[in-house]
C-alpha cells in the first residue's frame, strides 16, 4: 500500500534559513520536541544534509534508517527512511521556494507498507501524516521565530 501526502507552508524566513534548517539534522530536536511517533533524530558522520549521509529516527516502530537522496543549496532536500524489514519506506522531499516575503516550503512524502505492517496499514499512514502536519507546524514556527525582524517604514512629510 503505497499514500502520497503533501504539505506547504509560507514563512518570512529566506530559502537559506529553511534550507539550512532542514539539513541541519542534528538541530532538529531544537525546533521539533518528541512525539508519540517522533522520538528523536541521530545523525550520522555529520550535522548537515549532504547526499549520501545517514542517520536514524527513532519511533514506536523502532530505529527507522535515514539516507540523504538529494541536495540542491536552498532548493531542495530529500531523503529516504525505512524500517530494517523495509515494511515501512517513507520517501520526503522538501522544496523550498522564494516569495515575495521569505519562502514556501513544501513536504511531498510518499509512504509505502508492506510486510508485517500491511494489515495496519491505514493506521500506520494516518498517524504518519499527523507527524507530518506537526513536524510542518513546527518548523513554521520555528522560521518565523528565527527569521531577521524587519522594522517598519515610516515615511515622513516633506515641510
Amino acid at each position: 500500500m503505497t499514500r502520497r501526502s503533501t504539505i506547504t507552508i509560507a514563512t518570512t524566513a529566506s530559502p537559506e534559513q529553511a534550507y539550512a534548517c532542514l539539513c541541519d539534522l542534528r538541530g532538529y530536536g531544537d525546533w521539533l520536541p518528541r512525539s508519540a511517533s517522533y522520538r528523536g533524530t541521530a545523525p550520522g558522520r555529520t550535522s548537515s544534509a549532504s547526499i549520501g549521509d545517514t542517520y536514524v529516527d527513532h519511533t514506536p516502530l523502532g530505529k527507522v534508517r535515514g539516507i540523504v537522496t538529494d541536495a540542491s543549496p536552498n532548493r531542495l532536500v530529500a531523503f529516504r527512511q525505512a524500517t530494517d524489514d523495509d515494511a515501512l519506506t517513507i520517501d520526503i522531499v522538501y522544496r523550498v521556494e522564494p516569495a515575495a516575503v521569505g519562502c514556501t516550503v513544501t513536504r511531498t512524502g510518499r509512504i509505502a507498507v508492506a510486510g508485517r505492517l500491511r494489515p495496519v496499514a491505514p493506521l500506520v499512514t494516518a498517524l504518519i501524516r499527523r507527524e507530518n502536519r506537526r513536524t510542518m507546524a513546527r518548523l513554521k514556527e520555528h522560521l518565523d521565530s528565527s527569521a531577521p525582524r524587519r522594522s517598519p517604514t515610516h515615511e515622513r512629510a516633506s515641510p
